[in-house]
Protein backbone atom coordinates (compact mmCIF):
# COMPACT_ATOMS: atom_id res chain seq x y z
CA UNK A 1 0.00 0.00 0.00
CA UNK A 2 2.27 2.45 -1.46
CA UNK A 3 1.17 5.93 -1.97
CA UNK A 4 2.83 9.22 -3.26
CA UNK A 5 2.26 11.93 -1.55
CA UNK A 6 -1.15 13.77 -1.94
CA UNK A 7 -2.55 9.90 -3.37
CA UNK A 8 -5.47 8.34 -1.25
CA UNK A 9 -4.97 4.74 -0.69
CA UNK A 10 -8.15 2.98 -2.83
CA UNK A 11 -11.12 1.87 -0.95
CA UNK A 12 -9.87 -1.97 -1.34
CA UNK A 13 -6.41 -1.37 -0.17
CA UNK A 14 -7.73 0.58 3.00
CA UNK A 15 -10.27 -2.49 3.96
CA UNK A 16 -8.82 -4.85 6.49
CA UNK A 17 -9.20 -8.63 5.73
CA UNK A 18 -12.38 -8.56 8.44
CA UNK A 19 -14.13 -6.38 6.23
CA UNK A 20 -13.89 -8.66 2.96
CA UNK A 21 -15.62 -11.35 4.67
CA UNK A 22 -18.77 -9.15 5.18
CA UNK A 23 -21.18 -8.14 2.37
CA UNK A 24 -20.37 -4.01 1.50
CA UNK A 25 -22.96 -1.52 1.58
CA UNK A 26 -23.94 -1.87 -2.17
CA UNK A 27 -23.93 -6.02 -2.17
CA UNK A 28 -26.05 -6.05 1.08
CA UNK A 29 -28.67 -3.83 -1.11
CA UNK A 30 -28.42 -5.58 -4.41
CA UNK A 31 -29.57 -9.05 -2.05
CA UNK A 32 -32.26 -7.51 -0.95
CA UNK A 33 -33.64 -6.35 -4.40
CA UNK A 34 -32.79 -9.60 -5.99
CA UNK A 35 -35.20 -11.97 -3.85
CA UNK A 36 -38.34 -12.97 -5.84
CA UNK A 37 -39.92 -14.85 -2.62
CA UNK A 38 -42.20 -13.06 -1.23
CA UNK A 39 -42.80 -14.28 2.00
CA UNK A 40 -39.02 -13.70 2.26
CA UNK A 41 -39.72 -9.84 1.56
CA UNK A 42 -42.58 -9.83 4.03
CA UNK A 43 -39.75 -10.94 6.67
CA UNK A 44 -37.82 -8.11 5.54
CA UNK A 45 -40.47 -5.90 5.81
CA UNK A 46 -41.30 -6.38 9.46
CA UNK A 47 -37.77 -6.48 10.13
CA UNK A 48 -37.66 -2.87 9.05
CA UNK A 49 -41.13 -2.51 11.38
CA UNK A 50 -39.54 -3.58 14.25
CA UNK A 51 -36.66 -1.98 13.47
CA UNK A 52 -38.48 1.06 13.30
CA UNK A 53 -40.72 0.67 16.89
CA UNK A 54 -37.40 0.39 18.41
CA UNK A 55 -36.22 3.75 17.45
CA UNK A 56 -38.12 5.34 21.00
CA UNK A 57 -37.00 2.91 23.14
CA UNK A 58 -38.50 4.37 26.30
CA UNK A 59 -42.46 4.09 27.03
CA UNK A 60 -44.24 7.18 27.94
CA UNK A 61 -44.50 7.02 31.67
CA UNK A 62 -45.50 9.02 34.06
CA UNK A 63 -42.37 10.80 35.01
CA UNK A 64 -42.07 12.11 30.95
CA UNK A 65 -45.90 13.21 31.42
CA UNK A 66 -44.94 14.93 34.83
CA UNK A 67 -41.90 16.13 32.78
CA UNK A 68 -43.93 17.64 29.63
CA UNK A 69 -46.14 19.42 31.98
CA UNK A 70 -43.85 21.21 33.99
CA UNK A 71 -42.41 22.17 30.88
CA UNK A 72 -45.04 23.76 29.15
CA UNK A 73 -46.67 25.13 32.64
CA UNK A 74 -42.87 27.48 32.10
CA UNK A 75 -43.05 28.14 28.60
CA UNK A 76 -46.69 29.08 28.99
CA UNK A 77 -45.39 31.26 31.59
CA UNK A 78 -42.58 32.80 29.49
CA UNK A 79 -45.38 33.26 26.83
CA UNK A 80 -47.56 35.81 29.28
CA UNK A 81 -44.85 37.70 30.76
CA UNK A 82 -43.02 39.03 27.70
CA UNK A 83 -43.72 42.20 28.35
CA UNK A 84 -40.94 41.99 31.50
CA UNK A 85 -37.51 42.04 29.96
CA UNK A 86 -35.45 40.09 32.79
CA UNK A 87 -38.33 37.71 33.40
CA UNK A 88 -37.45 35.31 30.63
CA UNK A 89 -33.53 35.08 31.84
CA UNK A 90 -34.99 34.12 35.91
CA UNK A 91 -37.67 31.22 34.04
CA UNK A 92 -34.76 29.45 32.24
CA UNK A 93 -32.55 29.59 35.32
CA UNK A 94 -35.43 27.91 36.98
CA UNK A 95 -36.06 25.70 34.16
CA UNK A 96 -32.45 24.57 34.35
CA UNK A 97 -32.56 24.27 38.10
CA UNK A 98 -35.65 21.95 37.90
CA UNK A 99 -34.77 19.88 35.08
CA UNK A 100 -30.89 18.86 35.82
CA UNK A 101 -31.24 17.13 38.87
CA UNK A 102 -34.82 15.67 37.43
CA UNK A 103 -33.11 14.07 33.93
CA UNK A 104 -30.05 13.43 36.72
CA UNK A 105 -32.52 11.45 39.02
CA UNK A 106 -34.48 10.14 36.30
CA UNK A 107 -31.46 7.85 35.27
CA UNK A 108 -30.88 10.37 32.39
CA UNK A 109 -27.31 10.67 31.25
CA UNK A 110 -26.14 13.83 29.91
CA UNK A 111 -23.58 14.21 27.35
CA UNK A 112 -22.40 17.27 25.41
CA UNK A 113 -25.27 17.31 23.08
CA UNK A 114 -27.85 17.62 25.68
CA UNK A 115 -25.83 20.39 27.40
CA UNK A 116 -25.42 21.96 24.44
CA UNK A 117 -29.32 22.14 23.96
CA UNK A 118 -30.03 23.09 27.32
CA UNK A 119 -27.50 25.89 26.75
CA UNK A 120 -29.36 26.89 23.51
CA UNK A 121 -32.44 26.75 25.09
CA UNK A 122 -31.71 29.11 27.43
CA UNK A 123 -29.95 31.41 24.81
CA UNK A 124 -33.15 31.12 22.56
CA UNK A 125 -35.33 32.06 25.76
CA UNK A 126 -33.71 35.06 26.29
CA UNK A 127 -34.22 36.26 22.71
CA UNK A 128 -37.54 38.73 22.75
CA UNK A 129 -39.32 37.32 19.23
CA UNK A 130 -37.96 33.78 19.57
CA UNK A 131 -39.34 33.40 22.89
CA UNK A 132 -42.61 32.68 22.07
CA UNK A 133 -41.84 29.48 20.29
CA UNK A 134 -41.92 26.28 23.14
CA UNK A 135 -38.04 25.76 23.27
CA UNK A 136 -38.04 24.48 26.82
CA UNK A 137 -40.95 21.84 26.10
CA UNK A 138 -38.67 20.87 22.50
CA UNK A 139 -35.46 20.67 24.55
CA UNK A 140 -37.62 18.31 27.54
CA UNK A 141 -38.36 16.16 24.84
CA UNK A 142 -35.20 15.50 23.16
CA UNK A 143 -33.13 15.19 26.33
CA UNK A 144 -35.67 12.82 27.50
CA UNK A 145 -35.67 10.46 24.07
CA UNK A 146 -32.20 11.17 22.65
CA UNK A 147 -29.66 8.93 23.57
Amino acid sequence: MVTQLGQRPSRMERRDSSEFEKPSRIERVVSLGGNKNPLNSLNKISDVKNTVGNVFKKPLSLNFICMFMVSGTLDIIGVFTTEFPGFSILLSILYNIIFIPWFYFSGIKFNMKKIGSMGATSILEDIPIVEALPWMTINTIYSYYSK
